[in-house]
């Protein structure tokens, strides 16, 4: 699983070069693969996006989530969940809830680096509440899922993944990372704006490693 982060800059198919998440702006999905196939040598094959409010009702309908919270996280949840009384430790979050820990960029000084690590921890714990799940379980869950969510896969084609996915759940290794990747970018202020700036070559050379 790997998180690119949207201040990288990089040129952008038709619009020169800025920050990674102008091109989702400008194109969508089609612009941002064409984006990442130039840049890093990464071809998506299915795409799936979700906004900030269908993503929490995909954790309700998932059942919500288990996280492990810092008390700075937890209060920063209190303050934006209404009716949450969190503490530091192990917490079984709602989908609202887990949408304010996935948004969290301000307490820890590094701002999308920690974010996008806890994204990742939250998909990280959904995949792992599957562990064990019969697909026979899982299809109507799909079902229910397709109308909050925006893809270029049909139903059909999700059930396929999920049966290649789920059988090997219970031995499955989930291994997260981001780009760029340690030691190998600058910050950068250009034209008034603070990017990052990385050795793409690096970028693709350890893409290809861990892919």
């Amino acid at each position: 699983m790997t998180s690119f982060l949207r201040d990288l800059y990089v040129p952008i198919p038709g619009h020169g070069s800025n920050r990674i998440n102008a091109s989702y702006a400008w194109g969508g999905m089609e612009l941002l693969n064409q984006t990442l196939a130039q840049n890093f040598g990464i071809y998506v094959d299915g795409n799936v996006e979700v906004n900030f409010i269908h993503f929490a009702e995909v954790i309700d309908l998932m059942g919500g989530v288990d996280m492990e919270l810092r008390g700075d996280e937890a209060n920063y949840i209190n303050i934006t969940v209404e009716g949450s009384n969190l503490t530091a430790g192990l917490h079984h979050l709602n989908g609202l809830q887990a949408l304010q820990y996935s948004r969290i960029r301000h307490l820890d000084g590094n701002a999308d680096f920690s974010r996008t690590n806890r994204q990742r921890k939250v998909i990280t714990a959904l995949l792992d509440s599957f562990r064990g799940t019969k697909i026979t379980d899982l299809a109507p869950v799909i079902k229910d899922l397709l109308p909050m969510i925006t893809t270029d896969l049909n139903h059909g084609k999700l059930l396929l993944a999920a049966m290649e996915v789920l059988p090997r759940m219970s031995d499955m290794e989930i291994r997260s990372q981001r780009i760029p990747a340690d030691g190998t970018f600058s910050d950068q202020n250009i034209n008034g704006m603070w990017v990052l700036v990385a050795d793409m070559p690096a970028q693709q050379r350890y893409l290809r490693k861990t892919l």
